[in-house]
């Protein structure tokens, strides 16, 4: 007659159960299904790359927005000043 350690280890190893152990293991949590694929599926891929190299003047909607905003700043002498030209440069002067 097998003992009942041998059994339970055969009984392991066939339907792939985890040991008794009295202590938290996380199984429960690898066993569960994965979200990540299904919060990906949720949110599309942007289409600006495919359509940057098919157009190459495409701006999105935000953008336009924001080179019209600084054309009008500009236009009022509000704009970013130009490269090494800022604020730190006028008091090295």
């Amino acid at each position: 007659m097998a003992s009942r350690k041998v059994v339970d280890t055969v009984a392991r190893e066939i339907f792939g159960h985890l040991p008794q152990l009295n202590i938290r293991t996380g199984n429960q949590k690898l066993r569960k299904k994965l979200v990540g694929p299904y919060i990906a599926r949720y949110y599309p891929e942007p289409i600006t790359k495919a359509a940057r190299k098919m157009f190459p003047g495409y701006t999105t909607e935000q953008e336009q927005r924001r080179l019209d905003k600084l054309a009008r700043l500009r236009t009022r002498g509000k704009g970013p000043p130009k490269k090494g030209a800022g604020k730190r440069q006028q008091k090295r002067k």
